[in-house]
């Protein structure tokens, strides 16, 4: 005989409790409903056929209410023919067939004048029938009022209760409205076409695509679709913006939560959060599952009888995630997708192949992409003409596609807070200078003499002539605002962004670095502190030169890095900074023939800064040009 079997959904399964109480309780109701009947017909089966009858209609005493001692000079007359009583309540009918009713003062026992505790001698010595009964003298708005005041009181006495079982149940059902779980985001409208840059990780992404699209022929061909895919890259690099062009593109439900969103106050209420997720994802599939920060989840710890409360939560919610990705049949359509900028603090065990298998890197765009996105963000303000884009992709080297649209942003702040009509080219290098620099343009600024203005113009300047004579790179910019920790800058962008470097081009550097110095020596024929930072770079690069790099003489191939320090005796170090000292008199000399070469420019780019403070573009040009 064929077996049968029922497979539920979660959904199905909550709405199918859900019933299942409600029904519980209806039939609960009735039997108590039934129950009360049943007892008010054996008591009432009980009573005797006067207390029945004042039972009845009780209205017609309690509508005539009169005074005890009216009562007292009744029964004293022998007016009575029968009495009813309800606590102190008396109800009573006179010879006349009127009915009465009152209500006695019980003075307690042994009170001789007490007349409530009489009344069973004085029905035998007047002759009236007296019972005893159940009647509530209460109208009917008066018990609608007083059950009201007991429910306004009971839900006072029980509003801690609700309030705690109410937060408790909204932190199980993993900090989503009631009966609503974790929502599903709007479909994304950003497409692959509209991510600028990160080539490289969106053709890794297309397997995703492909899986989501037709998992039904990896299936057919015995491949194992991707479950995880981790997006490592530094912050800002488009992550996000990448998960939401991948549910784009496959046509799938995004959900969208970060690493915080499993922590709870209450133990145990993670992991009813990583289930609910899962369960929604696969009720709603094809699905993207998107989970920022996912470093925020941790790492497991050893556990132990030492380990605290946190970490052995912690050590669930990252084994029920785990137990979640290993439980995907082949056919669900569902893909984890995690970000990070900290790869190395995930889990090791998350991290293997079959969970997130797929590890996507995103890196700072490069001078191209920057002008593309530069192109991007100032349409969306209303920028001037003729802006020179490449020149400030070159300028924005390092920063990333976040950086930029802030980078935007602000110069048109600046626009606004000083009432210019569009964003123009000196607004957005300002900008960039006070992401690079740290800071506005410096309180310090009013504080420089004259003499002191004019050092820093010849120090900028042999900085920005030495680099052009040399080929050290392009000079986009010159300063001598100060801003963060700088009192005057020079932007020099290499002429690629190749990650390698030749030997002239860094012994072109080392000469940059050291033409402030150098510039101010000729000039005024000493040097000032402003020169430590350059003198500190220039060390470092020199060293590098001879001791990693391999451009010495004395080591030959021999590099530094992979010498064990216990071989690098103080000969060694000798040696090193030795020929290092010898490249950067090299330099030196080097930097000090194209001074005096080009002295006019150097005099000519001083007054040009001392007249306009920042120059750039074309008038920067025809003075390193002249």
């Amino acid at each position: 005989m064929p077996k049968f079997k029922l497979v539920l959904s979660s959904s199905q399964r909550r709405k199918l409790v859900g019933v299942g109480l409600v029904l519980l309780l209806a039939l609960a109701w009735t039997g108590v409903s039934v129950l009360q009947e049943t007892a008010v017909r054996e008591a009432q089966a009980r009573k005797d056929v006067t207390a029945r009858a004042f039972e009845k209609n009780p209205d017609a005493w309690l509508n005539s209410p009169t005074e005890a001692s009216a009562f007292e000079k009744a029964v004293s007359s022998g007016q009575v023919v029968s009495v009813a009583t309800s606590g102190s309540l008396v109800l009573y009918t006179d010879k006349a067939g009127k009915h009465h009713s009152t209500r006695l003062v019980d003075c307690g026992p042994g009170c001789s004048t007490n007349l409530l505790g009489r009344l069973g001698e004085l029905s035998l010595q007047k002759g009236f029938v007296l019972t005893r009964t159940d009647i509530d003298p209460r109208t009917p708005s008066q018990k609608f009022n007083e059950t009201l005041e007991g429910l306004g009181r009971l839900s006072l006495a029980l509003l801690p209760v609700f309030l705690i079982g109410g937060l408790m149940f909204y932190q199980m059902r993993g900090g989503a409205l009631p009966f609503g779980g974790t929502k599903l985001a709007e479909r994304p409208d950003t497409e692959f076409k509209d991510v600028i840059g990160a080539d490289e990780a969106k053709k890794a992404l297309r397997r995703v695509v492909a899986f989501m699209t037709d998992p039904a022929e990896y299936v057919r061909v015995g491949a194992h679709a991707p479950r995880g895919v981790l997006i490592d890259g530094p912050p800002g690099t488009g992550k996000t913006l990448l998960a939401r062009a991948l549910a784009k593109e496959c046509g799938a439900n995004f959900i969208s939560v970060d690493g915080s969103h499993f922590s709870s106050m209450f133990f145990g209420a993670g992991i009813g959060k990583v289930k609910e997720l899962f369960e929604r994802a696969r009720e709603n599939a094809p699905c993207i599952i998107f989970i920022d920060e996912l470093d925020g989840v941790g790492k497991r710890s050893r556990g132990g009888d030492n380990s605290s409360a946190g970490d052995q939560e912690q050590n669930r919610i990252i084994n029920r995630i785990l137990v979640e990705l290993d439980g995907f049949s082949p056919l669900e359509n569902v893909v984890v997708v995690g970000a990070t900028n900290h790869v190395d603090n995930i889990d090791k065990a998350m991290r293997r192949p079959g969970r997130f298998d797929m590890i996507v890197r995103t890196e700072l765009p490069t001078s191209t992409e920057r002008e593309a996105l530069f192109a991007l963000y100032l349409e969306k303000v209303k920028a001037a003409e003729q802006i020179d884009l490449a020149s400030l992709a070159r300028t924005a080297t390092g920063m990333s596609p976040a950086d930029i649209a802030n980078c935007v942003n602000r110069a048109a702040s600046y626009a606004a807070e000083g009432g210019q009509p569009e964003v123009t080219a000196e607004l957005l290098y300002r900008s960039i200078e006070t992401f690079q620099l740290g800071g506005e343009v410096s309180s310090a600024k009013g504080t420089l003499c004259p003499e002191t203005l004019r050092r820093l113009a010849v120090h900028e300047g042999g900085h920005g002539l030495v680099a052009h004579v040399l080929n050290a790179g392009s000079v986009e910019r010159v300063s001598i605002e100060p801003r963060g920790g700088a009192l005057g800058v020079t932007y020099v962008a290499r002429h690629t962004e190749e990650p390698l470097y030749g030997e002239r081009e860094l012994k072109s550097r080392l000469a940059m670095l050291l033409a402030g110095r150098e510039a101010e020596m000729m000039v005024f024929g000493n040097t000032s502190s402003g020169a430590a930072d350059d003198l500190k770079r220039a060390s470092e690069l020199a060293t590098s030169m001879i001791g990693s790099f391999g451009f010495g003489k004395t080591f030959g191939l021999l590099s530094m890095a992979g010498v064990p320090k216990e071989l690098i005796g103080p000969d060694i170090q000798k040696s090193v900074l030795d020929e290092a000292r010898l490249l950067l008199e090299q330099a030196q000399a080097e930097c000090q023939a194209v001074l005096t070469q080009h002295r006019p420019r150097l005099e000519a780019l001083t007054h040009l800064l001392l007249d306009q403070e920042t120059i750039s573009g074309q008038p920067l040009q025809a003075v390193l040009n002249a």
